[in-house]
């Protein structure tokens, strides 16, 4: 989730239907400048460079949502619309194990569409795999020259990052396919470099 508010002016987004490495651009309004999602910044555009502040979000179920905020109001699939909301058009895509477009051929014991914590913190990059930090609960790593603290509270299935000195570190979960393809560098996460909470 990002802020709208750019350099004190408030944007809105859309979806601009090109992909980057697998990964949907988005688009501005206003200047129609493309935006990368991984990247957090402006890619294509007047505003070329500019970079996108991340507010925290979780991605979970609507029963774990709803027992944590009774109180949510959900968007009405009654638009006026024909649309049927009930079927999701990408069911087959999420079911599948292979990539779109995908970049890079997975190494043994790899899936291309593993659900990733991509992290790009003091000029590097690295993917934490989620099952693992769901399993641990709490992965302790050195990245970009400090320790980052990765928390994954079950009741929530929210995701913290942390530095040494508590900040919050910006995150993305998305398929290792799509990761590496934007970061095609990046480190990938291996149990034994880090520290667990079963570990302490």
């Amino acid at each position: 989730m990002y802020d709208r508010e750019i350099e004190g002016k408030e944007y809105s987004f859309g979806v601009s239907g090109l992909l980057y490495r697998a990964n949907v651009l988005m688009y501005d309004r206003q200047t129609e400048t493309l935006w990368s999602q991984a990247k957090r910044k402006a890619v294509a555009g007047p505003l070329t460079g500019t970079e996108l502040k991340v507010h925290s979000s979780t991605l979970t179920s609507w029963k774990k949502w709803r027992l944590r905020h009774p109180g949510t109001e959900v968007l009405s699939p009654r638009t006026g619309h024909s649309r049927d909301y009930s079927k999701d058009p990408y069911s087959d895509y999420y079911q599948s194990r292979s990539g779109f477009f995908s970049f890079f051929t997975p190494k043994p014991g790899e899936e291309e569409k593993e659900l990733m914590v991509g992290i790009e913190h003091g000029g590097q990059a690295k993917a934490y795999p989620l099952p693992l930090l769901r399993q641990k609960g709490e992965l302790r790593d050195a990245l970009g020259g400090q320790t980052l603290t990765l928390n994954f509270d079950a009741a929530t299935d929210r995701i913290r990052v942390t530095d040494g000195q508590g900040g919050e570190v910006p995150h993305l979960v998305l398929y290792w396919f799509v990761w590496k393809g934007i970061f095609p560098e990046t480190d990938r996460f291996r149990e034994e470099e880090g520290t667990s909470d079963e570990k302490k």
